[in-house]
């Protein structure tokens, strides 16, 4: 019952948008959470259940609109950012009998290794660990395990292409010539 409580707390009050994101990590922590270093989490963030098993890693990033399952551990890795509206769901049911396809509760732990960024919308299951560096698409739903240094997009989520260890190359903008105007 006092990690439903904390749960509550976390989501009405540490979630209300008077504070500042460091604030509210302050907040969080004072809560149960474990949030290490300068974690910046903005508000609306929800927790179905209780906030026991989240560790939010140094310099890490959590959008508005958050929901953060419970009953299973979910590590955010340094330097992490979640986009809006991200869905940690750790809790799931296997597929039951006709009468109650909904059958027993299942979980699964969830981590998102260092650096990683997923996009607006995105829904991460128990049991995944999206390896560091990865991106993920806005809107996929991530399913099954992710390499390092990958995007990955869609539902359920696929890889798209790898990238490379130091930044990609920035796309020219519209007032750089690329080499196909160049006369």
């Amino acid at each position: 019952m006092a990690g439903r409580m904390r749960g509550a707390l976390a989501s009405t009050v540490a979630g209300s948008p008077v504070w500042a994101p460091r604030t509210r990590a302050r907040l969080l922590r004072a809560l149960g959470v474990r949030v290490h270093g300068s974690a910046r989490v903005y508000p609306w963030i929800r927790f179905v259940g209780g906030v026991d098993h989240l560790e939010i890693g140094r310099g890490a990033f959590v959008n508005v609109n958050a929901t953060i399952g419970a009953n299973a551990r979910i590590v955010i890795g340094d330097r992490v950012h979640l986009g809006p509206g991200v869905s940690l769901l750790p809790t799931s049911h296997e597929v039951g009998a006709r009468e109650q396809r909904a059958g027993a509760s299942t979980s699964a732990p969830i981590t998102i290794g260092a650096g990683a960024w997923l996009g607006a919308g995105v829904t991460v299951l128990g049991g995944v660990t999206i390896g560091e560096g990865c991106v993920i698409a806005a809107g996929a739903l991530v399913s099954a395990d992710t390499q390092p240094d990958g995007v990955y997009g869609g539902v359920p989520a696929r890889l798209i292409r790898r990238l490379g260890a130091s930044a990609p190359e920035p796309a020219p903008t519209r007032a750089e010539p690329t080499p196909s105007t160049v006369e």
